[in-house]
């Protein structure tokens, strides 16, 4: 692995976040940057992101990952293939008041969730070690989040079981996937007129966010 994996600083990642339109208090600036650190660290030895330079640390992690926030629904969220923690972990940084459950089945990657939730002391958040296709949660997730997981219909279907009709999917995917999801599954739809166009808003991303919405079981 790389050697070179820079760990970016407090005034680093406050700096990418404002020149992002991301304006947060220090205590959440702070540990977002403990985050990258320890991604940073890990990702030396596991290999857990393919991204080494540190301002692209957090354009690419934090600031695309924060992006989805505004699109969160209800108390339990789920990061569905979270691999290094993305986009859950930064999201569960600043939504201390909702539930975030880590979907992933590598065990690597589940050692590094469950020591960055450890050493960020993070009480809203716990690892599911299992794929997402094999978990059965007692009850539905209200919004579930995915990055680069699966093919479009593959996905639909693997969220099925973790999701209710009101249960959102949130994804941050290839620009060009954006209009794959239209129409893909009678009971998902996209909701086009919520999330943002492809090249507009702040902060200016370079995936495209999907939301789409579980209209019935």
């Amino acid at each position: 692995m790389s050697a070179s994996d820079q760990e970016p600083s407090v005034a680093e990642v406050a700096g990418g976040l404002a020149a992002a339109g991301l304006a947060l208090p220090d205590a959440e600036v702070g540990a977002l940057t403990q985050f990258l650190a320890l991604l940073a660290r890990w990702n030396r030895v596991y290999n857990l992101t393919g991204i080494h330079d540190s301002s692209e640390l957090v354009a690419r992690h934090l600031v695309e990952s924060l992006a989805l926030k505004p699109y969160l629904r209800g108390q339990r969220i789920a990061d569905v293939g979270s691999g290094a923690g993305l986009p859950g972990l930064p999201l569960a940084i600043v939504e201390p008041g909702r539930e975030f459950t880590l979907i992933e089945s590598r065990a690597k990657r589940v050692r590094f969730l469950r020591h960055v939730i450890g050493e960020l002391e993070l009480t809203n958040t716990v690892v599911a070690h299992t794929r997402a296709e094999h978990l059965r949660p007692d009850r539905p997730f209200d919004t579930v989040l995915a990055r680069a997981v699966a093919p479009p219909a593959e996905l639909l279907a693997i969220c099925r079981s973790l999701t209710a009709p009101g249960s959102r999917l949130l994804l941050l995917t290839a620009m060009h996937l954006q209009e794959a999801f239209r129409g893909l599954a009678s009971d998902w739809e996209l909701q086009s007129d919520e999330a943002p166009a492809v090249g507009s808003g702040e902060p200016a991303l370079r995936s495209s966010i999907v939301l789409l919405e579980r209209t019935h079981g």
